[in-house]
């Protein structure tokens, strides 16, 4: 009541209607034991007509698995084996060592220290049996140019060296949000080669 005799009765206090409104409503979302930084979030949550969110990692437990890779053909991985077999998966030397590259040389942290996500590549990697801080050492340097994942670019960048490639040393390695990744790419493995 008081909230609109104010506005009511004086434009000017509009504001402060807002702030007291907002304050109400952080202190009835501490009940519900959510914690709000700044005022303006409940505004902007009141607003939200849909709140998406995936189940699995974010509900649950957080953990991920990889149970599919894309090298040139789908490949299901056995996520209840031990280890992983290459040959089983990538039989091609030069792609397995591409595979390699970008999957240790873009990811931070290690199997057990990093997201979610990076964690179920690196603890894929670890059952390829592959030591992926050796791979790390071998491709980047020290400085080397890594271009975090932030949520306007939709992508993380890492240019690594020593690649082995003719005429060229370095390599830039790109994950992130489908549609940027496939957006920069000319040309994609189409079909597996021995």
């Amino acid at each position: 009541m008081a909230i609109v005799i104010i506005v009511v009765a004086v434009p000017e206090g509009l504001p402060l209607a807002v702030m007291l409104t907002l304050a109400y409503s952080v202190r009835k979302m501490l009940l519900d034991q959510n914690f709000v930084k700044k005022l303006a979030s409940c505004e902007i949550m009141g607003g939200a007509n849909n709140i998406c969110s995936d189940k699995t990692g974010t509900l649950t437990m957080n953990k991920m698995t990889v149970t599919n890779i894309y090298v040139g053909a789908d490949k299901i991985l056995k996520v209840n084996d031990e280890k992983y077999n290459w040959d089983d998966y990538l039989p091609n030397k030069k792609h397995q060592e591409l595979f390699n590259q970008a999957v240790a040389c873009n990811t931070s942290g290690t199997a057990e220290n990093a997201s979610a996500t990076e964690q179920a590549m690196l603890k894929m990697m670890v059952k390829l049996g592959l030591d992926v801080e050796s791979i790390r050492k071998k491709h980047i340097p020290e400085p080397y140019v890594r271009f975090q994942f932030t949520s306007k670019r939709k992508r993380m960048s890492t240019v690594i060296h020593n690649c082995d490639v003719t005429g060229f040393d370095a390599r830039c390695h790109m994950k992130g949000a489908a549609e940027i990744v496939l957006s920069c790419c000319t040309w994609y493995f189409d079909q597996m080669e021995k």
